[in-house]
């Protein structure tokens, strides 16, 4: 493990101590909401050699984390597997196209690397609880690693997100509470943080800046791993859903210290897929910041906010990346080919990517010599009461005639 020495602002490069509470840059916030960096003694970066016999894993790579492997709170997570999707490329016209296949996680998502450096570092510096707003993902595993790690944790949600995310949150122990908006949760959180000392893992400020800069860390690991799957390389694009941001902006983070590091040659393009246009259109207007869009309705929920975060816009922007946003019958499209033509059920933001990098093949905004991964985020069993439209089974005798009959009407296969 390297020292942290500070926490630094991207933007006007104020540096800021670590016993504070810090929700976003305060010199940069009348202007830009401004998310901060973690800072080291020292240069980070992932070693090609890995003491023999470590396992693989997240912790794998703690030299280049906040906490040392050996105060890690751990449920497994990480070496999740770079598959190969060849009948989904071939289709598109790809010849190499690949899924980072996060639905394995602990908690079935890629928030599992957020939660495991955040609740390590809370509970390595004493902080005696911690609190989390969340559509359902990243409350759910606050409320592992907290159980884990024998904290206390709050998530704020709203009542309006799936009945299956609400319980799955609760299922850890958890202390869930809705609040009436959305904004109202980052009010609570904020509040908690600052009143009870509680670690504040995601965003809690309007307009949103994202995640606590520790938490950030993790999904530097997401970039390690795929480099480390290539054979220390990099793709050509990494095609990436947001909300704020937080693992486009980790993964842009792990390849540039892989970059400075000579671990790879390039850094590839960051390519952002949301539910509506905020980065889309601050990139079309040339703006210094994501571009608030007056939207609701998508059902891709795990992603659907109306304003994104200055440091996406920015990994986005030096990756020469670009930002598409998708349509809920693009991404139902993406996430049933997913399902069954390559075994892999999704949840509905992580099939985003490949409906945009459809359209970005059929635009010739990606070469069809591109190699390009598709970050795969979540378990589509989280959210099938938002996505499943298959209704009641079909029912058939116990005759093979009449199970002819069911197959040919309900999905057209004749025996």
């Amino acid at each position: 493990m390297t020292a942290v020495r500070s926490f630094r602002c991207p933007r006007c490069d104020a540096r800021f101590g670590l016993e504070e509470q810090h929700f976003g840059c305060p010199r940069c916030a009348a202007e830009v909401g401004v998310d901060l960096e973690v800072e080291y003694d020292g240069r980070v970066a992932p070693s090609r050699t890995v003491a023999e016999g470590a396992p693989r894993g997240l912790w794998r790579w703690a030299d280049s984390l906040p906490v040392p492997a050996s105060a890690a709170v751990s449920l497994g997570e990480g070496a999740t597997p770079l598959v190969a999707l060849a009948r989904l490329g071939a289709e598109i016209g790809l010849a190499d196209l690949r899924g980072k296949n996060e639905s394995v996680e602990p908690t079935w998502s890629f928030k599992d690397r957020l939660a495991t450096v955040a609740i390590s570092w809370a509970k390595t510096r004493g902080i005696g609880g911690v609190a989390t707003s969340s559509s359902g993902n990243a409350g759910a595993a606050a409320a592992a690693y907290a159980a884990k790690a024998g904290l206390p944790c709050v998530v704020f949600t709203t009542r309006a997100f799936p009945g299956t995310m609400q319980r799955f949150m609760r299922s850890y122990g958890a202390m869930v509470v809705a609040t009436p908006t959305a904004p109202d949760r980052w009010v609570l959180n904020r509040a908690v943080a600052g009143e009870w000392g509680w670690m504040a893992i995601s965003n809690v400020v309007d307009p949103p800046v994202g995640s606590h800069p520790i938490a950030i860390e993790g999904c530097k690991t997401i970039a390690y791993e795929i480099a480390e799957d290539l054979g220390w390389s990099a793709p050509d694009a990494v095609v990436i859903p947001v909300a704020y941001g937080d693992a486009l902006s980790g993964i842009a983070r792990g390849f540039s210290e892989m970059l400075a590091a000579g671990l790879v040659r390039k850094i590839p393009r960051l390519i952002a897929v949301e539910a509506y246009p905020t980065l889309s259109r601050a990139l079309a207007e040339n703006a210094e910041a994501p571009v608030r869009v007056d939207a609701s309705g998508s059902r891709a929920y795990s992603v659907a906010t109306p304003r994104g975060t200055w440091q996406a816009l920015r990994a986005v922007r030096s990756s020469k990346g670009t930002a598409v946003a998708v349509s809920d019958e693009e991404a139902l499209a993406a996430q049933r080919d997913l399902r069954e033509r390559e075994g892999l059920l999704l949840e509905l933001s992580s099939a985003m990517p490949l409906a945009a990098v459809r359209r970005l093949v059929a635009s010739g905004d990606l070469s069809r010599s591109d190699s390009v991964v598709l970050l795969l985020t979540s378990s589509g069993l989280k959210d099938l009461e938002v996505t499943d439209a298959g209704g009641e089974l079909p029912l058939a005798e116990p005759r093979l005639d009449d199970l002819r009959r069911v197959l040919k009407e309900s999905y057209g296969f004749a025996a």
